[in-house]
């Protein structure tokens, strides 16, 4: 434990707070940097994406890495990475440095969220460890919805490097802070066969089913808040408004997956947790896409808040049942890795073919179709996932 008023945990869980904010930068600058560094909007769309690419592309083999490295360690240099990139993006002139940037602090994130759930649960006590587990999840949905609510301020009054500086300068405190005082955990042997960790891991059915549930979710969600400003600009929302609203959406997520630790944490099944996720996810994508020219602003905005709140709970129990679900306690970073890239695979392909869906037909009819056909997946791969579990 931490000398001071908050536990070791939650400083981890911090991290990734801090690390999801430096995800959520972006969006709102996105105007500022078109105009400050002549960027394109294609230019814009991979810059938001690049974030992403160091999952799609390293992620399982990275989170093999991190027991070996250390857990800690792990999260001391994700948090550098981060502060240190962002410092350098902050004074970056030319799209180049700015993609570099963005690049580093791609590997930033995925060395702290890979790190963080092998680390919590050795951190906390077992009775405490799906309410945590539970808070972790909210990373995502804090982190991007904190930036969101302050970017646009801080971006109007001081310019979008000022965002940048403050986030550099949190990460680098946190990670003197985590430093100083919260504990290693218990050191693992370094003759750790890399090469065995990822093989035992790829052929893992269990590691595999979570990773594809996730994806299920993440791509849905990753999608429906990249496609929320259509909505404002059809219901004539203000920019800041819209900004407002859509970090009420991302920290609604969050809401799902704090309440949905604590569920488990009572004793409720993962399975129906899950699947009653999907279940909403389902009814909401499906309304919300094949009736959007229908349906008033307000109940439009209900079905994206409720999709994002109850989409925590899938977010919250897959990544607990990664602990559980590992082929080994020494393979947890490792499935978190599996899980982490086949999501950003997932979140790096389903916007362009939504994009592409509704160039060719002129309508969101079929977007509400494919998504309701995810979520219909993720609850037939889930029930699959656990009913092999207790077949054993």
């Amino acid at each position: 434990m931490t000398k001071g008023w908050l536990s070791a945990d939650l400083w981890i869980i911090g991290a990734g707070f801090i690390a999801a904010m430096h995800v959520g930068k972006l969006p709102p600058a996105v105007s500022a940097l078109q105009i400050e560094l002549s960027i394109s909007l294609v230019q814009a769309g991979l810059l938001l994406s690049l974030i992403q690419g160091a999952g799609m592309v390293s992620a399982l083999a990275l989170g093999s890495y991190v027991e070996k490295i250390g857990l800690k360690r792990c999260v001391l240099i994700g948090l550098l990475l981060l502060s240190v990139a962002s410092a350098v993006g902050a004074f970056s002139h030319s799209m180049q440095a700015l993609f570099i940037s963005r690049i580093v602090e791609g590997f930033g994130f995925l060395l702290v969220t890979l790190s963080a759930p092998a680390y919590i649960r050795q951190l906390v006590p077992i009775e405490q460890l799906h309410a945590k587990i539970g808070l972790w999840s909210s990373y995502m949905g804090t982190g991007v919805g904190l930036s969101l609510l302050l970017a646009p301020f801080l971006i109007e009054s001081l310019g979008w490097q000022s965002l940048w500086l403050l986030l550099a300068l949190l990460s680098l405190l946190l990670c003197l802070v985590i430093w100083k005082w919260v504990p290693k955990t218990s050191p693992v042997a370094k003759h750790i066969a890399i090469a065995e960790l990822v093989t035992s891991t790829l052929k893992h059915p269990p590691a595999w089913c979570l990773a594809f549930i996730f994806a299920m979710y993440t791509g849905q969600w990753f999608t429906l808040i990249g496609f929320l400003p259509t909505i404002y600009q059809h219901n004539m929302i203000s920019l800041k408004v819209a900004g407002l609203l859509t970090a009420m959406v991302a920290l609604s997520n969050a809401i799902g997956t704090s309440v949905c630790g604590l569920l488990l944490q009572r004793g409720f099944s993962s399975k129906t947790l899950v699947q009653f996720g999907f279940s909403v996810l389902l009814v909401c994508a499906f309304t919300f896409y094949t009736m959007q020219n229908q349906l008033p602003f307000m109940l439009q905005y209900a079905l994206v808040f409720s999709f994002s709140m109850f989409g925590g709970l899938v977010a919250a129990t897959i990544l607990s049942q990664s602990l559980h679900f590992a082929v080994k306690p020494i393979a947890i970073s490792a499935t978190v890795g599996l899980i982490l890239q086949v999501s950003a695979i997932s979140q790096f392909l389903l916007p362009p073919a939504v994009a592409g869906i509704v160039s060719m037909t002129a309508s969101w009819f079929w977007v509400g179709i494919l998504m309701a056909s995810l979520s219909a997946i993720g609850i037939v791969v889930t029930q699959y996932l656990f009913k092999a579990a207790s077949a054993q």
